[in-house]
């Protein structure tokens, strides 16, 4: 209540007048309705951009320092876990992460031309074993406010038995055309991933892109 009443006797000052002490409420009420409207824009500006997307703000966010610049002609950031347990499990945390969608911005492909091949995700009745014990395959999608639907960036994820346990490779490609640099979302996306699913705690080992110096060009 003194915060208000201190910014009312603003105007006062300015014109020379001392106001009423109903035109003080008034004028205290006034100022504390525009400023819950700024905090209601401001929250809704926050809310329209997902949790996991970068944009394109100066403000820094958590993991997307990793800026990548054409490592795959596009940008793209390719990241393995290892986890002690076996890829099946690997396969459905994955896959109900994508179904879920996380924070919205993510999603499962199942197929894309409707009336073409659906290739099964179970590689396990075609027996790879080289270069890897390859078992399961998934298909994603993240998509931003600026890039969704078939510019939506392309997640593709491989899973192999390794001894008793898994090894998950987790690759992301800015989609759209002239996506040269991708201000650190493609390692972003897969950081925000890890961060919600359901699989036990693993660290990100980058295999290539993501803005690392050995990818990048001399």
């Amino acid at each position: 209540h003194h915060a208000w009443a201190g910014a009312a006797w603003l105007p006062e000052r300015r014109l020379g007048t001392r106001l009423s002490p109903s035109a003080r409420v008034d004028m205290a009420a006034m100022i504390q309705r525009a400023c819950g409207a700024l905090l209601v824009i401001a929250s809704g500006v926050a809310a329209g951009v997902p949790e996991s997307t970068c944009g394109t703000a100066k403000v820094s966010k958590p993991d997307c320092e990793r800026k990548d610049m054409g490592s795959c002609g596009n940008a793209c950031c390719v990241v393995e876990a290892s986890f002690d347990i076996a890829p099946e499990a690997v396969y459905t945390a994955v896959k109900d992460a994508l179904r879920a969608g996380l924070d919205g911005s993510y999603a499962y492909v199942e197929h894309g031309d409707p009336h073409g091949p659906n290739p099964a995700d179970d590689l396990r009745p075609y027996h790879i074993t080289d270069p890897r014990h390859f078992e399961f395959m998934i298909q994603g999608s993240h998509s931003t406010p600026h890039y969704n639907g078939e510019n939506a960036d392309i997640l593709n994820f491989n899973i192999a038995a390794d001894g008793k346990g898994s090894v998950l490779r987790m690759f992301s490609l800015s989609r759209i055309h002239g996506a040269l640099g991708d201000a650190g979302q493609n390692y972003k996306t897969l950081a925000f991933l890890k961060q919600h699913w359901s699989l036990p705690a693993a660290d990100l080992s980058i295999v290539y892109g993501c803005g690392q110096a050995s990818t990048r060009f001399v």
